[in-house]
């Protein structure tokens, strides 16, 4: 699987990653913090889309708002583990962490969401895709110096993946809510790995086809 998907494929699919995430900001921001939401966000949040979208919402069994976009955030995290997969092979132990703990985000945001309610049975999840966000930053860290020397890693994907933590809060600051925004500064990170970087499967030394025998 780690030399799935294509690079090509990669890219996108970490695009994808981040423009999701970016789609559900708007009313996610705007049912957080009502007015007080970026007037940029409640610009976007009033488009017919987003109005259309509240409106279909009892269809799908729940009418909160903050749950069905916050928790449908947890695709964003999935996508980018699997765009991700043969670049962080290819780093190493450590890379297969970063990679588990992108994945072990999404289903922690979903039921980060699904127990924000104060009655919730397990209310004291609420929030702990934070708690996630920051193990991905601080590993990125820990790879950027533990990732193995000879495998042609070259030095900006050391500084890059080292930088995660940055990234996050970079985009967090930015767009004004985590994980949503977190997520869009980790999809184009995610991009830059998936096109440029060294993937598991080219990084394996391929077998030498088998030629007619040598007479001395």
């Amino acid at each position: 699987m780690r030399r799935h998907p294509a690079r090509m494929w990669s890219v996108v699919i970490a695009l994808v990653a981040a423009a999701w995430a970016f789609f559900l900001l708007p009313p996610q921001q705007t049912a957080w913090s009502g007015a007080d939401a970026p007037a940029w966000l409640r610009a976007l949040d009033a488009m017919p889309v987003y109005q259309g979208l509240r409106e279909a919402l009892p269809a799908t069994g729940s009418s909160d708002a903050y749950l069905v976009f916050g928790a449908a955030a947890s695709v964003s995290f999935a996508l980018l583990w699997f765009a991700t997969g043969p670049v962080f092979a290819a780093l190493g132990w450590s890379g297969r962490v970063l990679g588990a703990l992108l994945l072990a985000a999404a289903p922690i945001t979903l039921l980060s969401y699904l127990n924000h309610p104060a009655d919730a049975p397990v209310h004291l999840l609420w929030g702990a895709e934070a708690f996630a966000l920051l193990a991905i930053g601080v590993w990125g860290i820990v790879v950027a110096f533990a990732a193995p020397r000879g495998r042609g890693i070259p030095v900006w994907e050391r500084i890059l993946v080292g930088s995660t933590l940055a990234v996050i809060v970079v985009a967090t600051v930015a767009l004004g809510y985590w994980p949503h925004g977190s997520l869009v500064g980790l999809g184009l990170e995610a991009a830059v790995l998936a096109g440029f970087a060294p993937r598991w499967a080219e990084e394996r030394p391929r077998p030498r086809p088998a030629g007619p025998p040598e007479w001395n």
